[in-house]
């Protein structure tokens, strides 16, 4: 039909050129009050049109009619993370412009943003079900819906969601369902991976660059808060900080695990995998966290987009993620301890005064073959042991797969052990 469209403006624009005249017939009505009916009688008038006007008109319906054809050819012969990446460079230098007082944003302006966020990538956020193996439902959260190869649908949610389900549902906002299954998760850092499939064009969510996130960002949460009667809820606030670790397995240590981004926009149960939008519509982070407390309010906690792409990759690739190491090592810090080695009748040596003193490793993790409970590692990959929590910041920035040293005290001796590789969760 298209081609058609255009032979017919390619016949008016040698028509226009050819110094036709053209006929245009209108209706005239001559009292505004009163609705025109069918029987009004039709006047026609002869009218040279202006050949600059036509040519425009003809170019403008010629790129009207071509421009949805190229760019879905452009589309189809790029990469989806070539085209993203193309979008997110065109959006950059947006910003940027925004930044250089090039354009100024008005508050109209971010409403619009806002409501186009609402229109477009917020659907890109379902309900995700577990049912147990006799199909009733255990537990519902959020997801997001990412990526596409054709019929086939990924989306990421919190593995807390997933981990006691046997079976799994994707729930659309008119109610409908699809049967999702479990590519993948990953406990360390609570995301799992599901796909289905449909033949529907969904939207699908962009991740933006988490690390690009500032305080007093605005961002938007959206997901299922309390179940589907809340279906696709959106909430707005600010980045609160940035960079925040938990202690999530209550061993006293915050993990090093996440960078979490802390966030003020509302978010409770069933928010869990949905997803934190910034302004431009891209997903920045992954709802997991809530402090809930009498004396709290407005503390959110997200997991970074920039985390959440590359283990999903892996989850996609390998079943498993090969983003956080585990040393697998339960110890005890020798600064600040003294009581605790006094009271279990460990003597820590002379001179050592900073460490891990190590209680037990666990089997198949990175340094079970390395390390025996009663050890002292001083140094890991580099790091001085002062303190966990120092070694918590400094040790995230390490993935499964680089080799790391070590150095221990053992028998009254220093031992240094090289190429060691880390590891993924004992069980991965």
């Amino acid at each position: 039909m298209k081609k058609i469209l255009i032979f017919i403006n390619i016949i008016l624009l040698v028509g226009v050129l050819s110094g036709c005249t053209f006929i245009e017939i209108f209706t005239e009505n001559t009292d505004t009050n009163v609705t025109t009916s069918t029987n009004e009688t039709a006047s026609i008038t002869t009218k040279t049109l202006n050949k600059d006007v036509i040519l425009s008109e003809v170019y403008a319906r010629i790129y009207q009619d071509l421009y949805d054809d190229v760019l879905q050819e452009v589309k189809d012969n790029i990469s989806e993370e070539r085209f993203n990446e193309i979008y997110s460079n065109i959006l950059s230098q947006l910003i940027q412009k925004i930044d250089d007082g090039d354009i100024t944003v008005t508050a109209e302006m971010i409403v619009d943003m806002i409501k186009n966020v609402e229109e477009s990538s917020a659907n890109a956020v379902v309900g995700v079900t577990s049912l147990n193996e006799y199909g009733v439902r255990i537990s519902i959260g959020s997801g997001v819906i990412y990526k596409h190869i054709d019929n086939k649908y990924f989306l990421v949610t919190n593995h807390h969601v997933v981990e006691n389900g046997t079976f799994f549902e994707v729930r659309f906002a008119d109610g409908s369902t699809k049967e999702a299954i479990l590519q993948g998760s990953d406990s360390l850092v609570d995301l799992a991976v599901l796909y289905f499939f449909s033949d529907d064009d969904l939207e699908v969510a962009h991740f933006g660059d988490s690390d690009a996130s500032e305080k007093g960002d605005i961002i938007l949460a959206v997901g299922n808060p309390y179940g589907y009667d809340y279906y696709g809820s959106m909430t707005m606030g600010v980045v609160s900080g940035t960079n925040r670790y938990f202690d999530i397995d209550g061993d006293g240590i915050n993990d090093m695990f996440v960078n979490y981004i802390q966030h003020d926009a509302s978010i409770n149960s069933g928010n869990s995998g949905g997803a934190l939008f910034n302004i431009q519509g891209e997903v920045i982070g992954i709802n997991v966290i809530k402090i809930s407390a009498t004396a709290i309010e407005g503390m959110g906690f997200a997991i970074p987009s920039n985390l959440v792409s590359a283990i999903c990759s892996d989850i996609e690739e390998f079943g498993y993620s090969k983003q956080k190491p585990v040393l697998g090592i339960n110890f005890v810090s020798i600064a600040g301890n003294e009581a605790y080695f006094t009271l279990n009748g460990i003597t820590i040596p002379e001179g050592i005064t900073n460490g891990f003193y190590i209680n037990d490793v666990i089997e198949g993790s990175t340094l079970y073959n390395y390390v025996q409970p009663g050890d002292i590692i001083v140094e890991i990959a580099g790091i001085q042991l002062t303190s966990a929590e120092d070694f918590v910041l400094y040790f995230s920035q390490y993935i499964v797969g680089d080799i790391i040293s070590i150095k221990l005290y053992r028998d009254g001796s220093f031992i240094t052990i090289d190429n060691i590789e880390l590891l993924a969760s004992v069980g991965d």
